[in-house]
């Protein structure tokens, strides 16, 4: 936003350094061009009134292209420029014959000679939004040029991060299962503590090569978490997922988007408490839209002062970039947080749960 208000005061300056230098290089021109028996009785009003007038008048068509319909195409900005014209034009000579006919005594042009204030100012009008245009061509160019460096770093920083991300969740959760494979029977909860983290390492292998998963993969990815939780927490963490129709675990959901508001539920809510607390995942269908929300009975907080961590944040960034939609947060202090967001519903063409997750026991949690 700041970047933009800048380019607006550029481009304000611009207007009178435009306008200020050929009201004064117009000038030198008629006095030099002059004999030097009538330089004495040139008026310099063409300085002070009828450049800053048709300065004065620019402005409201420059905001109307360039902010009221920046987004319109260059076309469109063209023909409002083509339409507006006429009305820069004798706005101004009206203005200008009005002032000087009631201030001055007089002094512009008479009869026919007053086309050449149609004709005059019309080249100006026509010349000073060809520069604007080229002005805002050239911004454009740049910034989409910045974009295309930009896009083309990141680009190659999610291919090595990809890359990084395929070898060593393969190698950890490996490790894992020969971990597991080790322990000595009657280690149950141990070995099945273990595949639980191997299976979190797998899951965000597979994020990281796809965009949408089906939701009741990111159900259980989040299972596995909060079992993982409650492995250190015991009685503190108590939690359950409730999803109202069966049908809506096959609805496709952005990977690895509930487990930061789950988290924060966790460490931020619960966490403070001596009696810890419970954590509840409700999804149903709202309308066209999946609805999700992830609530807590921990100590809560102000939404509107909260200074929200990269969680918080980042799943908020992705439902913008992604669906143009944001986050609800309801907090308040002693009474918990509820977090609700909704998406577009959409459905995998068949289920593609990973089957391939490690032999164990379910991961203790209420689908109802």
């Amino acid at each position: 936003m700041k970047n933009q208000r800048d380019w607006y005061w550029r481009e304000l300056t611009l207007l009178v350094g435009l306008y200020a230098s050929f009201a004064i290089f117009y000038m030198l021109a008629i006095y030099y061009s002059s004999p030097p028996e009538y330089r004495g009785t040139l008026s310099w009003r063409l300085v002070y009134l009828d450049y800053p007038l048709k300065g004065l008048f620019t402005l409201p068509v420059w905001y109307l292209t360039f902010r009221t319909f920046r987004h319109w195409t260059l076309p469109g900005k063209v023909a409002l420029n083509v339409l507006l014209l006429p009305v820069w034009v004798k706005g101004w000579q009206w203005t200008y014959y009005w002032i000087t006919d009631t201030f001055t005594g007089g002094g512009h042009l008479q009869g026919p000679g007053e086309w050449w204030d149609v004709y005059i100012p019309a080249l100006f009008y026509v010349l000073q939004f060809g520069i604007f245009h080229s002005w805002h061509y050239y911004n454009n160019l740049r910034i989409a040029e910045q974009d295309r460096a930009e896009a083309k770093e990141l680009a190659l920083s999610s291919e090595l991060n990809a890359l990084k991300a395929q070898l060593n969740p393969h190698f950890l959760y490996n490790a894992f299962n020969t971990i597991s494979a080790s322990i000595d029977p009657g280690q149950e909860r141990t070995r099945d503590m273990i595949a639980q983290l191997s299976d979190l390492f797998r899951y965000q292998l597979r994020a990281n090569r796809e965009t949408v998963l089906p939701l009741e993969a990111e159900l259980q990815f989040v299972t596995d978490y909060l079992a993982l939780e409650k492995a250190r927490y015991g009685d503190r963490l108590e939690y359950a997922i409730h999803v109202k129709e069966a049908r809506l675990n096959n609805a496709l959901i952005p990977p690895l988007l509930l487990q930061p508001l789950v988290e924060n539920a966790v460490r931020h809510g619960l966490s403070p408490l001596v009696d810890g607390g419970r954590v509840d995942i409700f999804v149903n269908q709202s309308g066209p839209d999946l609805a999700v929300e992830v609530s807590d009975s921990g100590v809560g907080f102000v939404a509107e002062a909260a200074n929200y961590g990269y969680g918080i944040t980042n799943t908020r960034r992705r439902l913008d970039l992604i669906y143009g939609r944001s986050l609800f947060i309801h907090s308040e202090p002693g009474r918990g947080s509820r977090i609700e967001l909704s998406i577009p519903l959409t459905y995998a063409p068949q289920s593609s749960s990973d089957r391939r997750r490690s032999p164990r026991p379910q991961a203790a949690a209420r689908i109802s």
